[in-house]
């Protein structure tokens, strides 16, 4: 499957939750942050500023017993291969618009 903007980070954040057994109502109620914004960031309209990221994170390594630090690397990997699937699209999309 391939993803792009958003998209990306927003299925690493489904597979966390997967992964930590928790629902969006549990996640929201564990790090404070509005139901609005988790969901804004699983459907991928948004992706969360870092402090909320690393909040994120936290709950996650508890529920899956890993490291904090290591999710958060992993996000910001996702964060990353984001920008680039972005990148990538929007390359493709100019080409086949000059093709037109």
């Amino acid at each position: 499957m391939t993803f792009t903007g958003n998209e990306y980070f927003a299925h690493w954040l489904e597979l966390q939750i997967s992964k930590s057994g928790l629902t969006y109502e549990q996640l929201s109620d564990r790090t404070g942050y509005s139901p609005t914004s988790i969901d804004r960031w699983f459907s991928g309209q948004h992706l969360p500023k870092l402090q909320f990221l690393i909040g994120l994170c936290e709950v996650f390594a508890v529920s899956q017993q890993r490291s904090p630090r290591q999710l958060v690397f992993e996000a910001l990997m996702h964060c990353s291969e984001m920008v680039h699937a972005e990148y990538r699209w929007k390359r493709k999309m100019h080409a086949k618009q000059e093709e037109q």
